[in-house]
């Protein structure tokens, strides 16, 4: 069986109205508010991380050569909607 470790906390009467009011509208313990809580703080740093991480790697392949900034990209968004319009106008004038 796993071991089961134990945390103490202290909150003052405000904090701990607060977090009973939470469970008694939610359905739960105080245990299990603060175990799913710290488990979304933790999930949320390892998102935060992996996406550093992939910002750092981008700023690389930018910099060593291996892909270009988005800007040429945005550029051709700007001129396919260009295009749209002018489809779309030209089609209106043909009705």
């Amino acid at each position: 069986m796993a071991r089961r470790n134990q945390v103490n906390l202290t909150l003052d009467d405000v904090e701990m109205s607060n977090v009973n009011e939470y469970c008694r509208v939610h359905g739960m313990t105080p245990q299990g508010f603060f175990k799913a809580g710290a488990r979304r703080l933790i999930q949320e740093e390892i998102l935060e991380q992996r996406a550093d991480l992939m910002t750092l790697q981008s700023w690389g392949e930018v910099e060593a050569g291996l892909s270009e900034p988005v800007d040429d990209l945005l550029q051709m968004i700007e001129d396919d909607r260009i295009v749209g319009r002018e489809m779309l106008v030209g089609d209106r004038s043909k009705r």
